[in-house]
């Protein structure tokens, strides 16, 4: 059982739900650009409609307070609430304000996410993540989200996903924009996005008294397949936080962890990238090493391992038929929401929030107009159960389900479904799904 005041929530992102995408003054972002370029987008689809959430925001509250959820994470589109000439869009904001209102009526906390991939066109431009000067960009806009919400919200994360926007944006560009970095770009553009958490994180700090802060990577656990193994697991552990392991850089945890919590980068990244380095001073790690409330974690899966007869590491192969969400990435490893979060509190010492979780299915609604959807339920039950029995050992203060509607999936377009809640893009009709009903047993009880 989780303590009482145990944080149940969803997560949505801006571009994945809002829809309209020209209303109210919002301005181009990367995502509007990028779903204009013939194949791009699995099945050519875009962010203009998706959930129509932006129109049907009071809606999406009453299927909140159904579910019974204690918070909602979501994010702010950038593009909404700044113009092209970096001034505030007072309507853009206003959709935001409002929705924080309908939320605290309903005594759901909201949670904002301040970047979730939706930087402006005409910011990324200037050069993205490469410009210096976007820092002071994102501190602009920081403040502007912050003091408008202002009464209204005091729990911020700054950036999602770090290893997304560099690995999927700028190595293998299967997301926005699309630009292909070199490594020595690669190690400049994560350092500035670091400053930028470090800068959001200073404003926030100014603006809204008693605010919690937090940011949000991602990571696949090395999960030990013997669990009473501990050479295993101490040699998992070390990998997990290897400046390159299996997934490679810059998709590693320590690049963006350390500097975060522990004020440096890894030891082995100046040794690995010392010919390219980018120019890092003691201000800046200071900058980007602000106390933190929590250690917010995206967790979806991950890989087991076994030693081989020198004691080595082997990561075990997934066999054919091993039971995976429907995309290609997502297979189901429980065991990550334990030893991810083990591994995460051992290392930085903060209390955790599970930020994103969930599983991708092939929902279709059935001959009963019901969806049905037992393999997510399953998925839910099985890393939930993890997660419990981490949370005898380690601080575990929180847990969001990604995502309470199907929305739209970046590159993957609207065939991948996250939701609880089953939307026909058609006509936006939603439809609570099987494990829309389970979710709130499994918290609630």
């Amino acid at each position: 059982m989780f303590s009482k005041d145990f944080i149940f929530g969803v997560a949505t992102a801006s571009y994945q739900i809002e829809g309209s995408i020209d209303k109210d003054g919002k301005c181009e972002s990367i995502w509007d650009s990028f779903t204009k370029v013939k194949g791009n987008i699995l099945d050519g689809s875009d962010g203009s409609k998706v959930c129509d959430s932006y129109l049907k925001y009071k809606d999406d509250v009453k299927i909140l307070k159904e579910l019974g959820v204690n918070s909602y994470r979501f994010s702010i589109a950038w593009t909404r609430v700044i113009n092209e000439k970096n001034e505030l869009n007072q309507k853009g904001l206003d959709y935001y304000i409002n929705l924080c209102k309908e939320l605290l009526k309903n005594n759901i906390k909201p949670l904002v996410t301040l970047y979730h991939w939706d930087m402006p066109k005409w910011l990324d431009d200037l050069g993205g993540f490469l410009n210096d000067d976007i820092c002071d960009y994102f501190a602009h806009y920081t403040d502007i989200v912050t003091k408008g919400l202002l009464g209204l919200v005091d729990n911020y994360i700054t950036i999602n996903e770090p290893q997304c926007i560099m690995q999927l944006g700028h190595r293998v560009c299967a997301h926005a924009p699309g630009i292909k970095y070199t490594d020595k770009e690669m190690l400049k553009a994560i350092h500035n996005l670091l400053k930028c958490h470090g800068k959001a994180v200073s404003v926030i700090r100014r603006n809204v008294p008693n605010s919690k802060i937090g940011f949000a990577p991602c990571a696949r656990p090395m999960c030990p397949s013997d669990r009473e193994d501990e050479l295993l697991e101490k040699k998992c552990y070390e990998k997990f936080f290897e400046c390159k392991n299996d997934y490679e850089f810059p998709n590693t945890v320590s690049i963006y962890s350390d500097p975060v919590f522990l004020g440096d980068y890894p030891k082995s990244y100046y040794e690995e990238f010392k010919d390219i380095l980018p120019n890092i001073t003691k201000e800046d790690l200071k900058l980007i090493s602000q106390p933190l409330d929590y250690i917010y974690q995206n967790f979806y899966t991950g890989n087991y391992y076994s030693l081989d007869k020198d004691n080595n590491l082997v990561k075990d192969e997934f066999y054919f038929g091993y039971p995976e969400g429907n995309i290609d990435w997502l297979q189901v490893v429980p065991e990550a929401l334990y030893y991810g979060p083990k591994y995460l509190y051992e290392r930085y010492k903060k209390p955790i929030i599970i930020s994103e979780n969930g599983f991708c299915n092939n929902d279709v609604v059935s001959i009963d107009g019901k969806v049905h959807d037992p393999e997510r339920t399953d998925y839910i039950r099985r890393y939930v159960s993890e997660l419990e029995m981490v949370s005898k050992l380690i601080p575990i203060k929180g847990y969001y389900y990604w995502s309470l509607f199907d929305n739209f999936e970046w590159n993957s377009g609207l065939k991948k479904r996250f939701g609880l809640v089953y939307v026909d893009y058609r006509d936006g009709k939603r439809i609570k799904k099987d494990s829309f009903e389970e979710i709130k047993k499994i918290f609630l009880k």
